[in-house]
């Protein structure tokens, strides 16, 4: 069986990795081929693991024709089994090709804005699409309902994502923690990541043994602002932000004792907390997209995007034996949601009606 997978997002999203990893996970057991935008995360992921790649034209860039064209030829090259999209003008282009080459077609749903019920959308799912991964239950209406589905939230590589004792001591000596407990967030600065609302919870704190690190690069949020908006919240002692990629963030993510996931929006699939759970860390979190799903006691919990809800929930996890429930998170993440725990679980769903 051979699967050409389309990943077509053009940036290194939560939905490129999932669907990515999904590629990977058929690759175990059958010719896999990825179709993407040349240049994007996804064409420079699969060219570095060695995938067959074929171009495709950005579908948000030009006339739909030129696109199409690029997928029926990627199509017509690779004669796939199966057609695995990421998107809906791919998966809209898949079912106009899929009865002339005879594969069949899978969609994976895990856009932030949801799957849109209109009939035009319920009647491509119903007669062209043969079964569909969802990364959160939120997704699932009239469209998705009736159809094939496996939900899988996210996936972590437990390879590469796993604590590390020298990793854990050299950055706690690195950022001077000594004693303090390190709460962790990792995440673009973009106002939907919600470090905002961190900055205001942790200024609800009433105790000066922790230290706050914030990981993520400058992209709708300024790094200048949310470091006065610390100082007039009289926090800026107790933070720490680094404003770049850090590598490997397993060892950063290692080193601390508690992870909080502040988004005050999108989450539909889960990334950053089911690393830092691979990473023997528990997690604090909204309830933002699919985080309800996943973090749950008693390794962690979702709370609503307050900073209220969202301080106390904190200030709970720092009175509580975070080794413990750092292990259990790490068994949890590796048991649910690892990659070699959910990989059989795709390639059955997928094989398995082919």
């Amino acid at each position: 069986m051979r699967v050409l997978a389309v990943l077509d997002e053009r940036w290194d999203s939560a939905l490129t990795d999932l669907g990515f990893k999904v590629a990977r996970a058929l690759s175990e057991e059958c010719p896999v081929a990825v179709a993407a935008i040349p240049d994007s995360p996804a064409w420079k992921r699969a060219q570095g693991q060695g995938f067959e790649l074929f171009p495709i034209e950005d579908p948000r860039k030009s006339l739909p024709f030129k696109p199409f064209s690029s997928l029926k030829s990627a199509v017509q090259k690779f004669s796939p089994r199966v057609l695995f999209t990421i998107r809906g003008d791919e998966t809209l282009f898949g079912a106009v090709l899929k009865k002339r080459f005879g594969f069949k077609l899978f969609r994976l749903h895990g856009e932030a804005k949801g799957v849109k019920n209109t009939f035009l959308n319920r009647e491509l799912h119903r007669r062209f699409v043969d079964g569909v991964i969802v990364s959160s239950r939120k997704l699932v209406n009239e469209v998705i309902a009736p159809l094939p589905k496996i939900f899988i939230p996210g996936m972590v590589d437990t390879e590469v994502f796993r604590f590390s004792e020298d990793g854990r001591r050299e950055f706690r000596e690195k950022l001077k923690a000594k004693n303090r407990k390190l709460i962790g967030v990792v995440g673009r600065l973009d106002p939907v990541k919600g470090h905002r609302l961190f900055l205001k919870a942790i200024s609800l704190l009433k105790r000066d043994d922790f230290l706050a690190v914030i990981v993520g690069e400058e992209k709708n949020e300024k790094l200048k602002d949310l470091k006065t908006l610390a100082q007039t919240l009289g926090v800026s002692e107790k933070v720490i932000f680094i404003p770049e990629r850090v590598s490997p963030i397993s060892h950063f993510m290692s080193a601390c004792d508690l992870a909080v996931v502040p988004s005050v929006g999108s989450e539909v699939i889960a990334r950053v907390p089911l690393e830092f759970m691979a990473c023997r860390t528990p997690v604090v979190s909204t309830n933002a997209g699919v985080l309800p799903e996943i973090i749950t006691p008693p390794y962690g919990i979702a709370v609503n995007p307050d900073e209220l809800s969202l301080s106390k929930a904190i200030n709970t996890f720092l009175s509580k034996d975070l080794k413990k429930l750092g292990k259990i998170a790490e068994e949890v993440a590796d048991e649910k949601f690892s990659f070699k725990a959910l990989s059989p679980d795709v390639r059955e769903f997928i094989c398995g009606r082919v």
